[in-house]
Parts: structure tokens; C-alpha cells; sequence
């Protein structure tokens, strides 16, 4: 099977119901970013793989659940090719990420300042993937209000708690790893 197909050759591309979409309409911007996103959860999972430093348990947790939101990533992606007219992400799918959000919270610090990206880099990548997601959350809002959409569907709450997710991830290896979080400092 060849990769290439030369049907975008003139600056289209088709989506699951067989329609032919620009390049660069938001369509395939948010598409775009949500595979960029799910790129970057692939280098971040490469990046823990690689520590030593962090609880065998824990860190296989983690990563098991990263390959689990590159899945709801892709599927999501699925549910945006037919026009959100088939549902995969579901209310339980945004509720896992709430759980395991509230599980990482209660084994980090609580913040009391606001801090800069900084500490391990699998930490700091953490929130180069929760900047990311913030982008694809931003683009999906923009599709929604081209397609007349009336609601928000589960997908775009789930890409709303995937950036809460990375954020507290990347507190809570930090934390794992004793790296002092970076108070951001106000300028006078």
C-alpha cells in the first residue's frame, strides 16, 4: 500500500463522508492539532519511559493512561471526520480524566502561587502537550461556531480536561522527582 495518494494534490483532502475539504479550512486545523497533540502525549510517553527516577507503579499508570487519551484522541478525531454525526467520546470518558485528575491532586502539593514551565523536562513537556491542547481547544471552539453547531459535545469538554489533566501532570511528576516548581515572580 503506498502512503501517498495524490488526491490532496490540489489542496483538499476528504474526510469519513467522503467529502472534499480545503486544507486550510478549521476543519483541518483542528484535526490538525488534535494529531499534534497526540504526537506530542507519543514523545512524552518516550520521555518517561526513559526516567529511572520515578516509581515503576506509578509511572506505569501514567503512561498507560497517556496511551489511553492518544485512543480517545483518535477517536475523537473519527467523531469530527463524520461531522458529529457518530459519538465516541462519551461523558465517561471526560469523567476519567476528572478521576485521575483529582487522584495526581491528591498526592501533589496544593499551588499556592502562580509558576513557570519548568522543573524535569518530562514535566515542562507535560506543559508544552497542556499548551498544545489549549490551541486544538481554542480551534475547536472556532469549528463549532462555523458549523452552527447548538451544543458542545463531549469530545470538546474532553479536550477541555485534557489540558487540566497535563497541567496537573506535569505538578505531579514534578513533585515525584522532588523538582521545585519556579514561582513566577510580579513585576512593579
Amino acid at each position: 500500500m503506498k502512503v501517498y495518494t495524490k488526491t490532496g494534490d490540489k489542496g483538499t483532502t476528504g474526510n469519513l463522508l467522503g467529502e472534499r475539504i480545503a486544507k486550510d479550512s478549521t476543519f483541518l486545523e483542528l484535526q490538525g492539532d488534535i494529531d499534534e497533540v497526540n504526537a506530542q502525549l507519543g514523545y512524552l510517553n518516550a520521555l518517561l519511559q526513559n526516567n529511572t527516577n520515578l516509581n515503576y507503579t506509578e509511572k506505569k499508570n501514567v503512561m498507560d493512561f497517556i496511551v489511553h487519551i492518544e485512543n480517545a484522541l483518535y477517536n475523537m478525531g473519527v467523531e469530527i471526520s463524520y461531522n458529529f454525526s457518530q459519538y465516541k467520546i462519551k461523558e465517561s470518558h471526560v469523567k476519567e480524566l476528572e478521576n485521575e485528575i483529582d487522584l495526581m491532586l491528591e498526592k501533589t502539593p496544593p499551588q499556592r502561587h502562580f509558576i513557570l514551565y519548568s522543573g524535569s523536562l518530562e514535566g515542562t513537556y507535560a506543559q508544552v502537550c497542556r499548551s498544545t491542547t489549549r490551541r486544538a481547544e481554542r480551534v475547536f471552539v472556532k469549528y463549532l461556531k462555523e458549523g452552527n453547531f447548538d451544543s458542545y459535545p463531549q469530545s470538546y469538554l474532553y479536550i477541555n480536561r485534557l489540558s487540566d489533566y497535563l497541567f496537573v501532570l506535569s505538578r505531579f511528576i514534578n513533585f515525584k522527582l522532588n523538582k521545585e516548581e519556579t514561582i513566577m515572580k510580579q513585576w512593579v
